[in-house]
């Protein structure tokens, strides 16, 4: 047999660093890997939650709502008086006290105006402090452009009241512009 010669003492071989920061990469990865498992199970697992949550209410009964086929008689007069008063606010108000407002004079006070919506009257009453104030408002009134026929349908001078106004109402035809 052949003799071996084994030498302990040789010079140890210089390792490259290669081996160790491979090593070290590997180490950040699977410990990045583990956060990221760790992420993922934990939204997985809210994302169940919420799977069984529509689930659960999924086989819920809801309650029911009757529906009548037909209105009723007070249903249907209760939706044809929202609807009058719908037409109402719809109107152009400002154009209507614009117009009445521009006709008066300084020795005539208004008292009340009262428009018809579905008849477009309109009746302004109010005090005169004589015939010739009244019959200019009443010409002022013609002229507007939004009234039209007006008229004096009453008057009576007041004769308990010291000064003596001529108490008056005008009738006139309303066309609001559409």
């Amino acid at each position: 047999m052949r003799a071996l010669h084994l030498d302990f003492e040789r010079p140890a071989v210089q390792r490259r660093p290669w081996g160790t920061i491979l090593l070290a990469i590997g180490a950040l990865l699977a410990t990045w890997v583990v956060l990221e498992y760790g992420d993922a199970s934990e939204e997985l697992a809210r994302w169940e939650e919420k799977l069984s949550d529509t689930r659960r209410l999924a086989k819920r009964s809801l309650p029911s709502f009757a529906v009548e086929e037909a209105p009723t008689a007070a249903l249907a007069q209760e939706l044809k008086d929202a609807n009058v008063v719908l037409d109402r606010l719809a109107l152009p108000w400002d154009g209507l006290f614009a117009d009445i407002e521009a006709a008066v004079v300084p020795d005539v006070a208004l008292l009340g105006v009262q428009p018809d919506t579905r008849g477009r009257l309109v009746n302004v009453e109010g005090e005169a402090r004589d015939l010739k104030a009244l019959l200019t408002f009443l010409a002022r009134l013609e002229g507007a452009p939004g009234l039209v026929d007006a008229h004096l349908t009453r008057h009576e001078i007041r004769q308990n009241d010291p000064n003596r106004p001529l108490a008056f109402t005008i009738q006139a035809k309303w066309t609001p512009p559409r």
